[in-house]
């Protein structure tokens, strides 16, 4: 019989290196998240974030020689990402973080999904200024509105003599 590198149980890491698997793409979509943010708030969210980075990175190197501990330092180092994120983005929908809080696979789609509505909310605001910068511009003033009519008037005046 093989002697393994470590005492630990071939299982065990490979649920710990799945657990820092799962940290990375939670990194990730932070990563995707900040890019999202304006500069004050992806700062915040960067200084937030930072520990999670280093967690991770101690996680992996952790995989071989602990993996109990690497799997407990990924999971944590996600979920603080995922708390960063629902500050961030200020969208903490009960269901959304009760199911990210149990399973440690949602944990990145929930980032997604949030970097998806910050996303749209800065679509929806560029829009809406556009909008009233194009009606401001395009609505007549009173005295315009004044002159229209006083126009339209004389031609219908002109019209019946």
């Amino acid at each position: 019989m093989a002697k393994t590198k470590t005492r630990t149980p071939r299982a065990e890491r490979r649920e710990a290196r799945k657990a820092v698997a799962e940290a990375k793409r939670a990194d990730k979509q932070a990563r995707k998240l900040a890019k999202t943010l304006s500069l004050e708030a992806r700062e915040k969210f960067q200084a937030k974030t930072a520990g999670a980075h280093d967690g991770i990175r101690a996680a992996r190197d952790e995989v071989r020689v602990r993996p109990a501990r690497a799997k407990r330092m990924a999971r944590k180092a996600a979920a603080q990402l995922e708390r960063a994120s629902i500050v961030a983005t200020s969208s903490g929908d009960a269901r959304r973080r009760a199911l990210a809080e149990t399973d440690a696979k949602k944990r990145a789609k929930t980032i997604k999904q949030r970097n998806a509505q910050a996303k749209q909310a800065n679509k929806m605001v560029k829009h809406i200024a556009l909008h009233t910068v194009v009606t401001s511009v395009t609505t007549p003033t009173d005295k315009e509105h004044v002159e229209h009519r006083v126009k339209q008037a004389r031609q219908r005046a002109s019209k019946v003599v």
